[in-house]
């Protein structure tokens, strides 16, 4: 199977197991070690943090991780920031010095922050992928931060439904 890496994972209705039921997962790295993604659409509240939270999966993760939608967010100008999908990238500990108390003076601001993560071991989610538990939808900075976080399932999930056969 070649890389589903910057693809949404989307759950599908055989898909029951709590931590993944309706869930939509953006995949930041796959191959034969395995696979690492961020579930997408779980807001959950953190006191005391300036800005929302998502439960970014079942696995501990130590400290918050980040994606954000600013190409202009590097850490340094010789480095280019990390896209894992099509407007979509990984932040670092220089773009939390970006975000403001207050992110409503900050037009058009992207990001989201997570907590915890999505992994699979070698194999693991091609078998789940080959028994039908998940739909690959081409992920999008668009679809990510545009679309609200708990409307973005049921916007992918009709992406799912097969076009009937004209047979």
């Amino acid at each position: 199977m070649p890389s589903l890496a910057g693809k949404f994972l989307v759950a599908k209705a055989i898909l029951q197991e709590a931590s993944f039921r309706q869930s939509v997962v953006l995949l930041l790295q796959h191959g034969a070690e395995g696979a690492f993604g961020l579930v997408v659409n779980r807001a959950v509240t953190v006191e005391g943090l300036p800005f929302p939270v998502f439960a970014g999966g079942p696995c501990t993760s130590q400290g918050l991780l980040m994606l954000h939608g600013h190409a202009d967010w590097a850490d340094s100008p010789t480095e280019e920031p990390r896209e894992v999908a099509p407007g979509v990238f990984l932040g670092d500990a220089s773009c939390l010095s970006r975000i403001s108390d207050d992110t409503t003076t900050v037009p058009g601001l992207r990001y989201r922050m997570f907590s915890g993560y999505a992994g699979w071991g070698p194999g693991q989610l091609e078998n789940e992928v080959a028994a039908g538990a998940w739909a690959i939808v081409p992920a999008t900075g668009q679809l990510l931060f545009e679309v609200p976080a708990d409307d973005l399932w049921y916007r992918l999930a009709p992406s799912m439904i097969p076009e009937p056969s004209l047979n």
